[in-house]
């Protein structure tokens, strides 16, 4: 059966090393210098700060994918589009800001899903369950944005905005 951490809040130190090698080893956040790194430092930051931006799916016990955003702020957001800043530099920007309850704007950070489960619409539905949970209380709805690193990926972002009734923006 397929779950959602959203909805469980089941989410170990464990797992975070499980979907960060899943980045590793997609994305290349341990060689390319540009990305947001996926170190102990920043799992820890990601655990004791923002657990709420991470969704962890699993198909019973196994994780099998997982979606991960970030709050941001308007100039930051601006930078990294305009291609002023990386994404390693937004983050440690992100890093100083406290807007993750009422966030004005949200980045679709990275999702990943194991090749066999892809598809079926998860990555898009673990993010949907996450920004409503965020929002849900908030005054403000935010302006999502994202840097689609695949064509699956640039769909994701634009179905996420579709069912969340939010704007996206995107780095070329």
């Amino acid at each position: 059966m397929i779950t959602f951490s959203s909805d469980t809040g089941n989410i170990r130190r464990a797992d975070l090393e499980v979907t960060a090698k899943m980045a590793e080893d997609y994305f290349g956040t341990d060689t390319d210098l540009e990305q947001m790194p996926t170190t102990k430092e920043v799992r820890d930051w990601v655990a004791e700060n923002i657990p709420e931006y991470l969704n962890i799916i699993r198909d019973d016990q196994t994780i099998i994918g997982y979606a991960f955003m970030l709050y941001c702020s308007l100039k930051l957001m601006n930078d990294f589009l305009a291609k002023k800043i990386n994404e390693r530099e937004m983050f440690e920007g992100i890093k100083k800001l406290r807007e993750y309850k009422n966030p004005k704007v949200i980045y679709l950070c990275a999702t990943f899903v194991k090749e066999q489960y892809r598809g079926q619409g998860l990555s898009t539905t673990a993010y949907v369950k996450m920004i409503e949970k965020i929002i849900k209380e908030g005054k403000i709805k935010p302006i999502l944005f994202d840097w689609a690193f695949t064509p699956e990926g640039a769909n994701i972002g634009k179905k996420i905005a579709e069912k969340t009734h939010l704007v996206l923006k995107r780095r070329d």
